[in-house]
């Protein structure tokens, strides 16, 4: 029996070695098979600057924990495993504990096999590291009906994704400046809209003053997710690769060494040489297929204003640390990826500023292209405007690459009718053609492009910018330099 520990995202942390220093990362390691039907999983996993607390955000961060397998001599498709959700024949070490219970049904309380994954936080109320606990987890099948045999030995990956909890809560969307930001119905000057609950929307776009009517399916943001700490990494991106089949892969893969970019293939292998940098060079079907893989979704422009701005109120022109005032990143030290640091005071935007390169690091003398995700948040006690966070703690939302997100229109030739994304769940398994198998991402609709990136404006990075909207299906296929994304749950 072959055993995977795999690393999902290591910021500052090397990929062989398991010393603990002081930054954001999660490990996966220990991984074994166990049980007396050989159907239970047990690991360690371990995560830097956990918290958990009570005060202003009032939530907490977790890791999203999924598992695949396969036989290990039949070789063939990978298997998405599905979870018991009995929570009792699970168990967590004494400071962790699941964020929520592993459920069988759909966001709308509809049963299915959504229960592909759990999340895991601190099991208090706190801020600090997570060492090593111990998780056993009961498999039950797959979401391809495959079951894992007593008899049959298996290739065996156990994922994690570091995750912050957006708490349900009131928020704003639009700031009365951005380029066609969102806006309320009928006012002149165009005012933001107060999201109050997840029920049907009428609101106007900045393109023209169209109105249009969200059902009460689409997620508007104001109701509770989990959405990724951090922009997907060129490290889990290769992971993905790793573990789809190789027609996929092949689909899905981008070999490339340029602008801070590398993907390399060996044979059936894929790695890259920054494995924390932003995943850039990513089209939309690249990025949907990722999600579905891991079972995750799309994030949607409204959920995007919601993660940055939280609940407090509009600031015009503001980036996601909530100003509109920024400090240009150009300077990083550390030749090691995963061991950079921002070397520029306080600098919280990476973004085509007054000087297009960043010097130092892996850099080199001058280069350009995504930093590491996590790059900014130097220390714990540093303000969210320093770290250039979020209100909940997610960072780069601002700068970097520039996000994929779900846009609340279908298209630009009739921009009144709204999206028909409901925001279920990917299943852990793609098409034959490599690509997204859940219809209910309105496939073929257009996307928006949020946050700005280290190519672009400044004025790109504010919550509110809808510059780059339309973006139809003929682009779901094209690759930028500076194009990448985040998953929520």
């Amino acid at each position: 029996m072959r055993i995977y520990q795999t690393l999902l995202l290591l910021l500052a942390f090397s990929l062989f070695s398991l010393e603990i220093i002081t930054a954001n990362n999660v490990v996966v390691n220990n991984l074994n098979r166990v049980g007396a039907s050989r159907d239970q999983v047990s690991f360690n996993v371990s995560w830097d600057n956990s918290w958990n607390v009570t005060g202003i955000p009032r939530n907490h961060d977790a890791v999203w924990i999924f598992v695949k397998f396969r036989e290990c001599e039949a070789g063939g498709p990978w298997h998405h495993a599905l979870l018991s959700t009995t929570m009792s024949q699970h168990s967590f070490g004494p400071n962790i504990t699941y964020a929520q219970p592993i459920s069988n049904l759909d966001r709308f309380g509809n049963p299915g096999n959504h229960n592909t994954g759990l999340l895991v936080r601190r099991n208090t109320v706190g801020t600090g590291n997570i060492v090593f606990e111990p998780i056993t987890l009961q498999i039950v099948g797959s979401t391809d009906g495959t079951a894992m045999a007593d008899t049959a030995e298996y290739d065996i990956k156990v994922f994690a994704i570091e995750m912050v909890n957006i708490v349900e809560e009131s928020f704003y969307i639009g700031d009365g400046l951005s380029t066609y930001h969102l806006f309320t119905q009928g006012t002149n000057p165009r005012l933001p809209l107060r999201i109050s609950d997840e029920g049907v929307l009428a609101l106007a776009t900045g393109q023209s003053g169209y109105n249009l009517t969200l059902s009460a399916s689409f997620p508007k943001g104001y109701a509770e997710f989990y959405a990724m700490k951090y922009e997907i990494t060129q490290g889990q991106y290769a992971d993905f690769l790793n573990s789809v089949a190789p027609t996929t892969a092949l689909n899905r893969a981008y070999i490339y060494n340029g602008y801070m970019y590398n993907m390399q293939q060996s044979g059936s292998d894929y790695s890259s040489n920054y494995p924390d940098r932003a995943m850039s060079y990513m089209s939309y079907n690249d990025y949907m297929a990722y999600l579905d893989w891991a079972a995750l979704r799309p994030m949607t422009e409204m959920e995007y204003e919601k993660c940055a701005r939280g609940p407090l109120d509009f600031v015009p022109g503001e980036y996601a640390w909530g100003e509109a005032t920024y400090i240009e990143a150009r300077n990083v030290t550390g030749a090691v990826s995963g061991q950079e640091v921002c070397s520029d005071s306080a600098a919280n935007l990476h973004f085509y500023g007054a000087d297009y390169y960043c010097h130092g690091g892996s850099f080199g003398a001058s280069s350009y292209g995504p930093m590491e995700v996590g790059i900014f948040a130097r220390d714990t006690t540093l303000t969210r405007e320093s770290t250039g966070a979020g209100y909940y703690g997610m960072m780069e939302l601002s700068g970097n690459v520039r996000e994929m997100c779900v846009q609340v229109n279908i298209n630009n030739s009739n921009p009144n009718a709204p999206s028909n994304f409901t925001g279920l769940w990917g299943d852990g398994i793609l098409n034959a053609s490599g690509e997204a198998n859940t219809t209910a991402w309105g496939n073929g609709e257009y996307f928006i492009i949020k946050g700005g990136g280290w190519n672009y404006h400044q004025d790109r990075g504010r919550v509110s910018d809808r510059y780059y909207i339309n973006y139809h299906s003929g682009y779901y296929n094209t690759r930028y330099s500076d194009m990448g994304g985040r998953g929520v749950r």
